[in-house]
């Protein structure tokens, strides 16, 4: 039998957690406990504010409780830190600590067949969107896991499944931008350290780099100055922002603790529309950025999508400074919430659809061969991260209805 080896933070922590645990629960379950019983006293006596009282308490006891979560999760992960934890397994999610820190996930490999699959798919849309007109360009986005290092019983096929697919979209002749090879030139951070997400520099990189291959594949006109990051006003908020992988390991879990969050807005005036679900009008600001996300709340929102606000299944934004521009369509993923709000500064309308079926996604979906038809865009553009059988299995590249 294994002996077990306690070093003395682990002791430490152990007695510190066990006080906390019966000091915070202890108090809640006294508190509603009286409560219930106050409730039980009122009713029995018809006195309708006693038991609007006593509910009014048990509400402001489950509001601390909020509070409690937070603080044991960040309990946990001082204590997963402290025992050299690489691997937490939390609901559906796993996830990794890399070597450098940073929160990662497992990345399995893609069957050849898969991927031959994705990209006829791909086919078909470049094929369509050509027949209506529109000039189509495929976004790679490079997965986080192709820069960090996982610990070796992890499987990490992030950059072998990244060379195929690549591979494979070049071989069909289909017009493919690379932006790892963009980011990889950057000299800010390209992900959240607690998220699997391109942070809003890699957004502007990706950005610039998608005008320039436009410019140089179909002759795209775009204003140069407005991919200049000094036409920019650059804040970086410290510690702002705890993204979705740190959401299920507590803060501490790499003692790099939250993401700082840097917001890029225009010097330069803007007038735009954005809708949605309600149509907003205004500047950069009042449209494309969501400002209330843009706070520290770790377990309670979603500071990234300060940009865009979030994941819709249909967007639309009007450049009222840009009237004579081009129409876009993008068909995105998440990834693409730092990248469409510097995007709609070159067009003047920049239509965008996420056709993913996860039930998170707001709005009703499109129908791209009806839309495209609709709206005769002049641009389809195709923006992705990695590709795996999970964004597969949930309708990721399901563009085009496999009947025609």
């Amino acid at each position: 039998m294994k002996h077990l080896r306690f070093n003395k933070n682990s002791i430490l922590f152990a007695f510190a957690a066990i006080f906390i645990v019966l000091g915070v629960w202890g108090g809640c379950f006294t508190q509603i406990k009286w409560d219930t019983l106050d409730i039980i006293g009122a009713l029995m006596h018809f006195d309708r504010d006693g038991v609007e009282e006593a509910l009014n308490d048990i509400e402001d006891v489950s509001n601390k409780e909020l509070r409690y979560h937070d603080l044991m999760m960040d309990i946990d992960s001082v204590k997963n830190n402290l025992l050299l934890t690489r691997i937490v397994i939390k609901d559906d999610t796993t996830v990794v600590k890399a070597d450098s820190g940073s929160l990662c996930a497992p990345v399995n490999r893609l069957e050849d067949a898969e991927i031959e699959e994705i990209v006829s798919r791909i086919k078909k849309l470049e094929d369509y969107s050509e027949r209506n007109g529109a000039h189509f360009l495929y976004c790679v986005a490079p997965k986080k896991e192709q820069y960090e290092q996982l610990p070796c019983n992890v499987d990490n096929y992030a950059w072998d499944n990244h060379d195929r697919f690549l591979r494979v979209l070049r071989e069909s002749e289909i017009p493919t931008v690379d932006f790892s090879e963009c980011l990889e030139k950057s000299e800010d951070a390209l992900f959240f350290s607690t998220d699997h997400h391109w942070t809003t520099q890699s957004g502007f990189v990706a950005y610039s780099s998608l005008c320039r291959e436009l410019s140089s594949r179909y002759g795209f006109e775009f204003n140069e100055q407005y991919t200049c990051l000094e036409n920019f006003d650059v804040s970086t908020y410290s510690d702002l922002f705890l993204g979705s992988k740190g959401k299920k390991t507590g803060t501490y879990f790499s003692w790099q603790g939250a993401d700082d969050f840097t917001l890029i807005t225009p010097k330069f005036s803007t007038n735009m529309t954005e809708e949605h679900d309600v149509k907003r009008e205004g500047s950069f600001e009042e449209t494309v950025l969501f400002m209330q996300h843009l706070k520290k709340d770790y377990y309670h929102d979603n500071t990234y999508v300060t940009y865009s606000g979030g994941d819709f299944h249909q967007q639309i934004i009007e450049n009222k400074q840009n009237l004579t521009g081009t129409k876009i369509l993008i068909i995105r993923d998440s990834f693409a919430c730092v990248v469409t709000p510097f995007l709609a500064l070159q067009a003047a309308e920049l239509y965008i659809c996420d056709i993913r079926d996860y039930d998170y996604l707001s709005g009703f979906p499109v129908n791209l061969e009806t839309y495209i038809q609709d709206i005769k865009p002049e641009y389809v553009i195709v923006l992705y991260s990695g590709v795996d059988s999970d964004q597969n299995a949930h309708g990721k590249f399901n563009f085009l209805p496999t009947t025609n």
